[in-house]
């Protein structure tokens, strides 16, 4: 088996990105070697490097099993349980961008009346007080030419 271009990796790439996604593609290119089987250890390679006494250092399937059973791993949620909790007729009844246009749309009006309400409040007070103001003025002026 020869081994992968680079640029043969990186069409891999692309297309498994384009298939599966970012994520899985990333994990399973993580997975792949880069220059093929050749460059994986064979037997000869282990017995250059380690007796079989020392490959009882590394971890065993017992060892493994203890970190998880297939009956620790069904406590973990499906998509059945996901299902229970909403379903599509559930989401259908939250605000829709649309609805949120509409309500916008409704508070805006209702402000700007409620503005304007307050406005002609304020407006109507600011002329009672200065005519209260200025009927003592127009009456002292008054006096001084007819008086």
């Amino acid at each position: 088996m020869t081994a992968v271009s680079e640029i043969e990796r990186t069409e891999l790439v692309n297309q498994l990105v384009a298939t599966i996604g970012e994520g899985p593609a990333e994990t399973l290119m993580n997975c792949v070697l880069p220059d093929g089987r050749d460059q994986l250890a064979t037997k000869e390679d282990f017995a250059k490097f380690a007796t079989k006494e020392d490959l009882t250092k590394f971890a065993t399937k017992e060892d493994f099993a203890k970190f998880a059973t297939k009956e620790d791993l069904t406590k973990f949620a499906t998509k059945e349980d996901f299902a229970k909790f909403a379903t599509k007729e559930d989401l259908t009844k939250f605000a829709t961008k649309d609805d949120l246009e509409i309500f916008g749309a409704k508070l805006r009006a209702e402000l700007r009346a409620e503005f304007r309400a307050e406005m002609a409040k304020q407006t109507r007070l600011y002329l009672t007080i200065m005519t209260a103001f200025m009927v003592p003025i127009w009456a002292a002026m008054a006096a001084q030419f007819f008086g």
